[in-house]
C-alpha cells in the first residue's frame, strides 16, 4: 500500500483516485507500474489522522488549509 498526496492537478485525476471512481484506475495502475508492481487492486481517499506517523498539516506536501489530502493505492504483483 502506498500513501500518496492527492494533488489537485486540474484534470480531475485526483478526484477520481480519492473517490475510487473508474476514471482513477489508469492513474492508479500507472503509479503501481512506476513502483515495479503489476497493477492497482484498490485506491481511495484516506484521512491523514488514520495514518500512523502521518504528516502534520503544517509541513506536509499536499496539505492546504490545515488538511492533508492523501490517497491510498494498493498494488499487486
Amino acid at each position: 500500500m502506498f500513501i500518496v498526496a492527492n494533488d489537485a492537478d486540474g484534470y480531475g485525476i485526483d478526484r477520481c483516485l480519492a473517490f475510487g471512481e473508474r476514471c482513477g484506475a489508469a492513474a492508479a495502475n500507472a503509479y503501481c507500474k512506476t513502483q515495479a508492481f503489476a497493477e492497482a487492486s484498490t485506491y481511495h481517499k484516506v484521512d491523514r489522522n488514520d495514518i500512523t506517523g502521518g504528516p502534520i498539516a503544517s509541513d506536509a506536501q499536499g496539505c492546504q488549509n490545515n488538511t492533508c489530502n492523501v490517497v491510498a493505492i494498493v498494488c499487486t504483483r
